[in-house]
């Protein structure tokens, strides 16, 4: 006897493909579609019966716990451990922060790079180090930058509610001993809480293995929904590399993007 085959998922497949049209006809910049088609809005997911209550149960009567035939002496409660409390981690604002780090032994009082943008938000961008060729306080003008306004504006994130920061405030590539990476997060934890962004993406491999360590691999975290600091956090490829290749930007747009629900299309 022949088997059957099932060959509805095929046909339906095919059948999307015959309706998708030029709707996937993409410019160099793969959010910048030359024709968009309006997608149906999601059914409203059915509500689920509530659970009928159980009838309370009779109350029993209290079991009799027989005492103890030798009573422990009190043991003393562990002494908790202190922990010195740096500088920064006491400002209240963003300048007086910027001022504590600078007299870190980190930064030997050099200039370092401060955040750019508004005061609170709703994107930030976090990148590994500045870029020695650009400025202190330009990065928000720069053709990266541009670029990035771009893509979040495909994803209804308004270009003036993006600001910058950077992990190590120095432009200088670096590979960072445990107890100074660690000195470096806590003090992104303390930026985050005084700029109290709604979402932060982070670019590129190096800044996302000092964020959240090396036990994740980055092409599979890449654009899933993360957290750092009480922070909704994404992280993608890195943006300076995204710029002069389309492969990469194929990949942020089609297959990294996608997996977040902290943005919409």
């Amino acid at each position: 006897m022949a088997e059957e085959f099932d060959f509805s998922a095929l046909r339906s497949y095919l059948q999307g493909q015959m309706d998708l049209g030029d709707a996937e006809v993409f410019l160099d910049e793969p959010w910048a579609p030359k024709k968009r088609m309006a997608s149906p809005a999601p059914a409203a997911a059915p509500v689920p019966p509530r659970p009928a209550v159980p009838p309370p149960r009779p109350a029993s009567a209290p079991a009799t716990t027989a005492a103890p035939a030798f009573a422990r002496p009190d043991m003393p409660a562990p002494r908790a451990a202190s922990r010195e409390v740096a500088p920064f981690e006491s400002a209240v604002t963003t300048q007086e922060f910027y001022g504590q780090i600078s007299n870190e032994k980190l930064y030997a009082g050099k200039a370092i790079f401060r955040y750019e943008g508004p005061e609170h938000p709703a994107l930030l961008l976090l990148f590994q180090t500045p870029r020695s060729d650009i400025p202190s306080g330009g990065f928000l003008k720069s053709p990266v930058a541009e670029m990035l306004f771009r893509l979040f504006a495909s994803l209804n994130v308004a270009p003036e509610s993006i600001g910058v920061t950077f992990f190590y405030k120095l432009p200088e590539s670096r590979n960072f001993p445990p107890l100074v990476e660690a000195t470096l997060r806590k003090m992104l934890t303390k930026e985050l809480s005084l700029l109290a962004p709604e979402t932060m993406v982070t670019f590129g491999e190096p800044v996302f293995h000092q964020v959240f360590g090396k036990g994740r691999n980055f092409m599979e975290s890449a654009g899933t929904d993360m957290e750092f600091a009480g922070v909704k956090t994404c992280s993608l490829v890195d943006a300076f590399s995204m710029m002069g290749d389309k492969q990469l930007k194929l990949l942020t747009w089609k297959t990294h993007l996608p997996k977040s629900t902290y943005f919409k299309r």
